[in-house]
């Protein structure tokens, strides 16, 4: 299955660590995803094969591009927009933003495949927690006229996005259109509660203890 496989590629290249970690919001998390971690070819090809194989089966008849926003975005847009030509046996584009716009040059706040308009595209990023990147990437990705088709994420945190809707329900309402993740939270318990993977324990009933309180206080609905 594609969430135990990616489950197994976090823990393998250590983007997927249990303690205590400050996130951007202030919250004290027990576990930290760290998708940088992605940092060789081979595991690289291995995250995008499984993003190619979620994106193929739910959005396989409309997608032509894949959107990955600056900067954890952008190396997983084009690699899988790679495996998923290849799964698919057509091309399939990537595009992703600049942080800044660039004033020489060809400028513009692209990079990759332009957008002329009607481009049927799929956004896609490493995690979910706020929303806050799918918030911030709407009005660019409406200011080119393209199709949004679907939203991709590696892993929903599954915490409240701006309201009490967890982020990527609220994304999903937001955008009016179906939205993927690879593994939940919720699913990396299930997986790794009391079981050896890789040779460890990764969750005990401590830990397991510590991310039930958490999700308490911060899922969303």
């Amino acid at each position: 299955m594609v969430k135990d496989r990616y489950i197994e590629l976090l823990l393998r290249s250590g983007a997927l660590r249990f303690g205590e970690f400050k996130t951007k919001s202030g919250r004290l998390s027990p576990y930290f995803f760290n998708t940088g971690y992605f940092d060789s070819g081979v595991t690289l090809g291995g995250v995008a094969d499984l993003y190619a194989e979620v994106i193929a089966e739910r959005f396989g008849s409309q997608v032509e591009n894949l959107f990955g926003p600056a900067y954890k975005g952008i190396p997983l847009a084009v690699m899988t927009a790679f495996q998923l030509s290849r799964r698919l046996g057509r091309d399939i584009s990537y595009t992703f933003n600049r942080k800044e716009a660039k004033d020489h040059g060809e400028g513009g706040v692209l990079v990759g495949r332009s957008y002329k308009g009607g481009e049927k595209v799929v956004m896609v990023e490493d995690v979910i927690t706020g929303g806050t990147s799918f918030r911030d990437m709407r009005p660019l990705l409406e200011s080119f006229n393209v199709d949004v088709v679907g939203l991709v994420v590696g892993v929903d945190r599954q915490e409240r996005g701006s309201g009490q809707r967890s982020a990527l329900v609220e994304a999903a309402e937001t955008w009016g259109v179906p939205t993927a993740s690879l593994v939940t939270v919720t699913e990396v318990v299930q997986h790794l509660h009391g079981r050896e993977v890789l040779g460890r324990v990764w969750i005990d009933d401590v830990i397991k203890g510590r991310i039930d309180d958490y999700l308490a206080t911060y899922a969303g609905q």
